[in-house]
């Protein structure tokens, strides 16, 4: 194919890559029994590399006050360049993999060659791991991850139709304002939004401070997705504003035991989040190209101490606001502005607007029948965003064959003790289990 022109939503990746926060996406899944090699590498080469010629390719960037490049054929591919295979130590648990998957989120991708690495881990458990890491110039989430899933295979081929995620982050937004709300009040909200964007600026919280290279990677124990669809049920909400209520109250319990002067202010205890939206009708097939095609959201929800019950109906009015409103839409095109403005411009408003959030959340759906890599069964999955400027927190609700998995990403410097994160996420869900329990 020689080259292919780089688009300025693909390229703006590149240039807002910073040594202490890389815009690579970064999951990690594994299986109860070894995977084998050549399998997996002949399962990359059929259905990635041979399918989407930017795994082939590595970025061309061309400095100067415009922003421009391209994708150009690498001469010196070589596939085991990007699939490598390595040996866990005898025992290694999920600390270990939690350590393994924290280091590669601090390297940078080689840029001499297409910018994407697999990692498979034997010895997991008596099974293996897979860590991957794609920079964000290729796509977005929602691509890569249907990319990353796309090598699954039923566990059972006459099993139930795999449904590959179409969305990360929420709902697509409503073109046309909300049917309950109607386009007036869909444009009131939009204003209501850009006015938001424009003048937003976090409380000071333990979430701030100068981020270094080291990251944190950990994730929860696997949580049914029936239960906490039946907490949704029963109080009245989508299974996404239980998840983000829990993620927010889990934010509250850690900065509860940061010192007087991190804490949050009641009154003045709203934190904001980037979160992805797809703008892309849902298909449950991969994807035929690859690139950038979502816009990130403005969420500022709350962060103080409340119950489980309280907090829920708060988060799932603001959630609601942002879907009855243009706002996807808008920053999306003010995303593509910002792609298209000269590139100190551009990297500069970038950064303005990450300043914005505390960090990154997103929702991945991910298939609810049983999956198998390789042969081997895919006991659990999950990933993390890139965080951008200053932010120090990515988070991913992961939904994989019936089972919920939550992922937090910490700067190292800023939060070196996500653990904590992961166990006020469990505090919550028992609270939310109390306070909405099931009948009988």
């Amino acid at each position: 194919m020689g080259r292919r022109p780089m688009t300025p939503q693909d390229s703006i990746w590149l240039e807002l890559d910073r040594p202490d926060n890389l815009m690579a996406i970064t999951s990690v899944l594994w299986t109860t029994t070894p995977v084998d090699p050549d399998r997996l590498r002949a399962l990359l080469v059929e259905r990635v590399v041979d399918r989407y010629p930017v795994f082939r390719q590595r970025p061309v960037l061309h400095r100067g006050p415009v922003r421009w490049g391209h994708w150009a054929d690498d001469p010196d591919f070589d596939l085991d360049r990007h699939v490598l295979v390595e040996e866990l130590a005898a025992g290694a648990d999920r600390a270990a993999l939690e350590d393994y998957v924290a280091a590669q989120r601090s390297v940078p991708l080689d840029r001499a060659h297409p910018l994407w690495t697999v990692h498979l881990l034997q010895g997991y458990r008596g099974g293996s791991a897979l860590v991957q890491r794609y920079h964000h110039a290729m796509a977005d989430g929602v691509r890569l991850t249907q990319v990353m899933l796309g090598i699954l295979d039923p566990l059972d081929p006459d099993g139930a139709e795999i449904a590959l995620p179409a969305r990360v982050g929420g709902r697509a937004p409503v073109h046309r304002g909300s049917r309950r709300t109607g386009p007036v009040v869909g444009l009131l909200h939009t204003a209501g939004s850009a006015v938001k964007i424009g003048l937003w600026s976090n409380p000071g919280s333990l979430l701030d401070g100068r981020v270094g290279v080291e990251k944190t990677a950990t994730w929860s124990d696997p949580v049914p997705l029936a239960a906490l669809r039946g907490i949704a049920d029963r109080a009245g909400a989508s299974v996404n504003d239980v998840c983000t209520t829990l993620i927010c109250g889990a934010v509250a319990r850690y900065l509860e035991d940061a010192p007087p002067e991190r804490r949050l202010v009641p009154g003045d205890d709203d934190l904001a989040w980037m979160v992805p939206v797809n703008l892309d009708p849902a298909s449950p097939l991969p994807p035929t190209g690859l690139g950038n095609h979502f816009a990130l959201v403005l969420a500022v929800l709350p962060h103080g101490p409340a119950a489980f019950t309280d907090r829920l109906p708060e988060v799932r009015r603001r959630i609601a606001r942002i879907r009855d409103s243009w706002e996807p839409l808008m920053n999306f095109g003010l995303q593509r502005g910002i792609a298209l403005s000269p590139s100190l411009v551009g990297t500069a408003v970038s950064r303005l607007l990450a300043a914005k959030a505390v960090g990154v959340l997103t929702n991945v759906p991910g298939p609810p029948a049983p999956m198998a890599l390789a042969g081997a069964r895919v006991a659990g999955a999950v990933g993390w965003a890139p965080c951008s400027g200053d932010q120090s927190l990515t988070v991913c609700v992961f939904s994989f064959s019936g089972e919920v998995t939550v992922g937090f990403g910490t700067d190292r410097t800023v939060l070196p003790d996500p653990e904590r994160l992961v166990a006020a996420f469990h505090a919550e869900l028992a609270g939310a289990q109390q306070q909405v329990p099931a009948p009988g």
